[in-house]
């Protein structure tokens, strides 16, 4: 329910700007002459097919079903939410640019980072619209209406170009068809991916407090993230628009991109050994798995452990020899031990309570595996490790630091769009752990 009303307060924001404009356009070609009246038939088109591809976009919302993970869902719901700023801000900058005769080609607001604001605006609406309600029409649907504006983008410009050649030249230069500052260069595509970086904090930031609330952990790592990028975004800006007055000392240029490759390095290979624990497929027939404890509300499971609950009884189910340890001591406002409502669950789900066997002392990761191979007794036994994805690889590096010889991944669901930062903030917990000898 919650992405339908998102999608339709962006289908909202969008055509609150687009009519708008169309509206106004509409009153500013009656005091023009013929010429302008001329261009009805190939509006009338264009706005067609807009709106065949909306109320297929609608319909879609309206019945709500999409066959693409829940992060799809996110990223469109992002796509439609900036298409409707763009709209809504391409019609103020509209308004603005019509004071002034001489100001088509003049680089106001958004119009200095998009020649063509609207058309913009709803390519990334039907693409967004299309990745949150995935269906075979509106796939169709959309890669023939970007199709459709594109061309009809191109056969503008040539109209443009042939009346005014050398001031729409000079305005190529300086501005892209869809977003950019003209012709490409490496500092414009760097500048480009640390504004989308920005974009992307602000919006996954609000989607982490709408699905897990202000008191998340690590929550300001996407604000410092952000600060970071906006901070690298205006300077390249400066210096692509040869507004630094003073350049930064090679030495200390040489310092920076010395640490940031270094940190850029080991920051993809820490989340490319997550991602790899993430997909293993866990092996049959294990001796023992033990399910770690991952915080209760009362007596009632968070979501992270009722995933991994979920996984235990699937490896149990799948393998009936196999003897499952419950994990994880009584924390703050917990009314039992995590250990105990395991085991609850997985009884009450059939599980037989004799192949379950409690560890309710820990109260961290590495006390939960210590504790636990005190109670299997033999550090050679096959053991399988159930968390949730993103934890498996430093479950399992901790693990062989606890003295086990012969562990296995067994991953249980990462949560998703929320999971995003549980891999981020990882990578800082496996560092920790590198650093520290005593995790």
């Amino acid at each position: 329910m919650i992405y339908r009303s998102l999608a339709f307060l962006g289908l909202a924001m969008f055509l609150a700007g687009y009519v708008a404009n169309a509206l106004y356009l509409r009153n500013l070609n009656k005091e023009k002459g013929s010429e302008e009246r001329g261009k009805t038939t190939n509006s009338k088109i264009i706005m067609s097919v807009i709106t065949i591809t909306l109320l297929l976009d609608t319909i879609a919302v309206v019945m709500g079903k999409s066959y693409l993970p829940i992060m799809a869902k996110a990223g469109g719901f992002y796509l439609t939410f900036l298409s409707g700023i763009i709209s809504v801000w391409a019609y103020a900058d509209r308004r603005e640019k019509s004071k002034d005769h001489d100001s088509r080609f003049k680089k106001i607001g958004v119009y200095r980072y998009s020649r063509n604001p609207l058309y913009l605006a709803l390519d990334l609406l039907i693409i967004g619209l299309t990745l949150m309600y995935c269906q075979f029409y509106t796939i169709i649907s959309a890669a023939a209406a970007v199709i459709f504006f594109h061309i009809c983008i191109v056969v503008k410009e040539k109209e443009i170009s042939k009346k005014h050649p050398e001031e729409f030249a000079k305005y190529k230069e300086d501005v892209s068809a869809y977003y950019g500052f003209g012709k490409i260069s490496f500092k414009k595509c760097v500048s480009a991916a640390y504004l989308l970086l920005i974009i992307w904090c602000v919006l996954y930031l609000a989607t982490l407090l709408v699905y897990a609330g202000p008191f998340l952990s690590w929550n300001w790592i996407w604000i410092f993230i952000g600060i970071f990028a906006l901070i690298r975004y205006i300077m390249l800006r400066r210096d692509i628009l040869g507004l630094r007055k003073h350049k930064i000392p090679m030495a200390i240029r040489i310092i920076y991109y010395s640490v940031f490759g270094i940190g850029l390095a080991i920051f993809t290979y820490v989340e490319a050994n997550i991602c790899a624990a993430m997909n293993t497929v866990p092996e049959d027939d294990l001796e023992y798995v033990i399910v770690l404890g991952a915080g209760l509300k009362g007596t009632t499971p968070t979501a992270p452990l009722v995933k991994r609950i979920e996984e235990g009884f699937r490896y149990m189910s799948e393998n009936p020899d196999t003897i499952l340890v419950a994990s994880g001591g009584q924390g703050f406002n917990e009314s039992i031990s995590e250990a105990e409502c395991i085991k609850r669950e997985l009884v009450r789900m059939g599980i037989d309570e004799n192949r379950i066997v409690l560890e309710d002392r820990s109260v961290s990761t590495i006390q939960n595996l210590e504790f636990s191979l005190e109670i299997i007794g033999n550090p050679d036994a096959s053991v399988g490790i159930i968390t949730n994805s993103f934890h498996e690889y430093r479950a399992m590096q901790i693990a062989k630091r606890a003295g086990y010889t012969n562990a296995h991944y067994v991953p249980a669901e990462t949560l998703f769009p929320v999971g995003i930062h549980y891999m981020l903030r990882e990578f800082f917990g496996v560092v920790r752990f590198w650093m520290d000898p005593l995790i």
